[in-house]
């Protein structure tokens, strides 16, 4: 007779894949550190977010999978879920509840000579509704930009766009191409400001979830 070993099994726990997409979520933490790059000096500014309990609103398009992997049709596009009307199915993304994203760094060049590149990271700034103060340089109308300090942002509700990367292993970097392992992590590609988001205190965003 089968022995109980007392596993369960949660039909309504199924995995579910992570999507590209924006998600609302608040700012973990922050940090930055000071490189050289071919441009000049610049400080690289990285900050990780944890995905807000109001992502269960949010839905996302479903795919047959086997296992961990897409099923692929003989073109390699990936084959949906449909519907009994033939359209696709779609589910809620309750799955990325509490999980945390890090971002690729948002690069400060603190050259004057290369002040134009700061493009990014000054819209960073606008769309975490911090105002940069105008001075004259040169006869030019340039924005002076800050360092952003956890103060200004940890806690502050936002929506992340979520992108999918592949990289190259470390342990296979040095190897020719076609010997080289590839993986791939989602990073966060852009922050705007969530407007109907609500400011977190530091002790809230604290507690990971395991995945």
């Amino acid at each position: 007779m089968a022995k109980n070993i007392g596993a369960t099994f949660d039909p309504n726990s199924i995995w579910k894949p992570i999507e590209e997409g924006t998600y609302p979520a608040h700012i973990k933490s922050i940090n930055n550190r000071e490189i050289q790059t071919r441009a000049g000096e610049a400080i690289v500014v990285n900050m990780t977010y944890k995905v807000s309990d109001d992502v269960d609103k949010e839905t996302q398009l479903l795919w047959k999978m086997d296992g961990y992997e897409y099923v692929k049709d003989n073109d390699g596009n990936r084959v949906p879920v449909v519907n009994g009307d033939g359209t696709q199915s779609s589910s809620s993304c309750d799955h990325l509840k509490g999980r945390d994203f890090q971002d690729n760094g948002w690069f400060i060049f603190t050259s004057g000579s290369a002040a134009g590149k700061n493009k990014r990271y000054f819209e960073l700034l606008a769309n975490l509704g911090v105002k940069c103060k105008e001075e004259k340089v040169d006869g030019k109308t340039m924005k002076t930009l800050v360092l952003l300090e956890e103060s200004d942002v940890v806690g502050k509700p936002v929506k992340i766009t979520v992108k999918r990367q592949e990289f190259v292993t470390s342990e296979t970097k040095h190897l020719p191409p076609d010997q080289q392992v590839k993986r791939s992590t989602f990073k966060v590609s852009n922050v705007a400001e969530w407007t109907d988001g609500q400011q977190l205190q530091v002790d809230e965003l604290e507690g990971d979830v395991p995945f």
